[in-house]
């Protein structure tokens, strides 16, 4: 079978001291361009992902869907990037409220639906 290439990596396998599962998960990579670490917390991984390029999108686009202006579409794409961000950084929080906690998935699910509702209209 032909090596796929690897354009991105978000696998957690180098973190990991197991060299069993090392080489299968090396295997897999040559496989298929990931290994299963990466769909361990899939919508972890695909923050990883989109962040990024939403924030780049956003940054470089010269259109808006009709039903929105140039504000009111940036207003969406950032409150989607930065709940986005605010979820993936809660792996990293410690300490704070339930309430915090709460409010910050909530904006993450709410982004979540926003994006479907966008989704076939990110394009420049």
């Amino acid at each position: 079978m032909k090596k796929k290439k690897q354009y991105n990596n978000f696998s957690i396998a180098h973190t990991i001291s197991d060299k069993t599962n090392q080489k299968k998960w090396r295997k897999q990579r040559e496989q298929r361009g990931f290994d299963d670490t990466e769909i361990w917390n899939l919508h972890y991984t695909m923050y990883q992902f989109m962040i990024p390029r939403l924030e780049r999108f956003r940054d470089i686009a010269m259109s808006f869907p009709s039903s929105e202006t140039s504000e009111s579409y940036n207003e969406k794409l950032n409150f989607i990037i930065n709940s986005f961000k605010a979820r993936y950084e809660l792996y990293e929080k410690y300490g704070i409220s339930i309430k915090e906690e709460k409010e910050i998935c909530d904006n993450a699910d709410r982004a979540a639906y926003l994006l479907g509702v966008l989704w076939f209209d990110l394009w420049s």
